[in-house]
């Protein structure tokens, strides 16, 4: 059941897009391989690879060129950075302004949902307002806005 709101969130996500634009790069805070989630179709040297999930792309950089790619959208609808280190997600809900909105483990990935007014863009699953992803794996950790897409 879980998945499958999971699943329908998603799909808002991309057929209706976030609410609001949002307010923080995580490459501000973060270091690794980045993505940015979106419908347009956009080319540049910088990016690595592009996955399509059939609703939306899926566009792949190094988190240093982030900040380059990031103007070449006009629609654009999350973003998401893959590090490896297992850090401590009180430490990033704190430092992002963050509250937990829920947890859950799926095949030994720790995931939670969280809200933080630093970003306008929002999802809602169950009334509750959703903006950040945290999932971790291993030594793996991918955070994203509002929800991660793709694998982590």
């Amino acid at each position: 059941m879980k998945f499958c709101i999971f699943i329908s969130t998603c799909l808002s996500l991309v057929f209706y897009g976030v609410v609001g634009p949002a307010n923080i790069n995580l490459d501000d805070f973060f270091s690794g391989d980045y993505a940015f989630y979106s419908t347009a179709v956009i080319e540049s040297p910088l990016i690595t690879s592009v996955d399509f999930t059939g609703f939306s792309y899926i566009y792949h950089c190094k988190s240093s060129n982030a900040s380059k790619i990031r103007p070449l959208f006009t629609d654009e609808d999350g973003e998401s950075v893959t590090f490896i280190g297992n850090i401590q997600n009180t430490a990033v809900l704190k430092n992002l302004g963050a509250r937990i909105v829920s947890e859950s483990d799926a095949g030994g990935i720790g995931i939670i949902y969280a809200y933080t007014p630093k970003i306008s863009a929002y999802i809602t699953e169950n009334g509750k307002k959703i903006n950040l992803q945290i999932a971790q794996r291993e030594e793996t950790t991918t955070i994203g806005w509002p929800v991660i897409l793709g694998s982590y």
